[in-house]
């Protein structure tokens, strides 16, 4: 298993509210890929103290950074994150938080913000387009092999999900009482990252898969 290490930079971008006010969001940039692979241990050491010298001296560590590759370029959809990490000038991907927030359109004084909600509706337009131009099969019901067959029916399916979110279904907790501790706390689990959205992270998918993979070898989610 594998984990990005992002390093702070001191270059900023500005961000603008729709209420006029600007933001100075610093840039989280990508150093190592797969920073836990065995061989990566130089490259991860030299990303550590680079970034450490980098911010050495500094009173002040950012309060909002914006997540980008490692050509370290923004991009509108590059997601804004609060740091949390007192007096560290680095991170792992699967410590980052759920995005507070992301870059919109690039204006001349600087980027818009683009709410979560806005991102999230993007980001389903963008997968609907891929699915009618071919370049994306995006499952219904992947345990049945069931792909959507148009944008339009994905998008109606994703409108269904996200009115139904925040609705109670006391008849699937209560069900859940009859299954084994293990079984129970695997499916509280799987829950809670699918939830997420599209703020899951790259490890929270890895581990939503694992955990459907194991509720499937002990004869559930068939």
């Amino acid at each position: 298993m594998g984990a990005n290490l992002y390093a702070l930079k001191k270059k900023a971008v500005m961000v603008l509210n729709s209420d006029g006010n600007r933001e100075t969001v610093h840039l989280l940039q990508l150093s190592v890929e797969h920073a836990l692979s065995q061989d990566s241990q130089r490259m991860v050491d030299a990303a550590l103290r680079h970034a450490s010298k980098e911010w050495e001296g500094c009173q002040d560590i950012p309060k909002l950074v914006v997540l980008v590759e490692g050509d370290g370029v923004p991009r509108p959809g590059s997601p804004i994150f609060k740091w949390h990490f007192c007096k560290r000038a680095y991170c792992f991907d699967h410590e980052l938080p759920a995005p507070l927030c992301y870059l919109g359109e690039r204006e001349l004084g600087g980027y818009l913000f683009r709410t979560v909600k806005e991102q999230a509706h993007l980001n389903d337009l963008e997968t609907a387009r891929h699915i009618d131009e071919g370049r994306a099969k995006v499952y219904k019901d992947f345990w049945k092999g069931k792909l959507f067959e148009s944008g339009e029916e994905f998008l109606r399916s994703r409108e269904r999900h996200l009115r139904s979110q925040g609705k109670e279904r006391r008849p699937q907790r209560d069900s859940q009482h009859s299954l084994p501790p293990r079984l129970s706390k695997i499916f509280t689990l799987i829950r809670l990252i699918e939830r997420k959205g599209n703020s899951a992270s790259p490890a929270d998918l890895h581990f939503l898969g694992c955990l459907k993979d194991k509720a499937s070898q002990l004869g559930y989610l068939q």
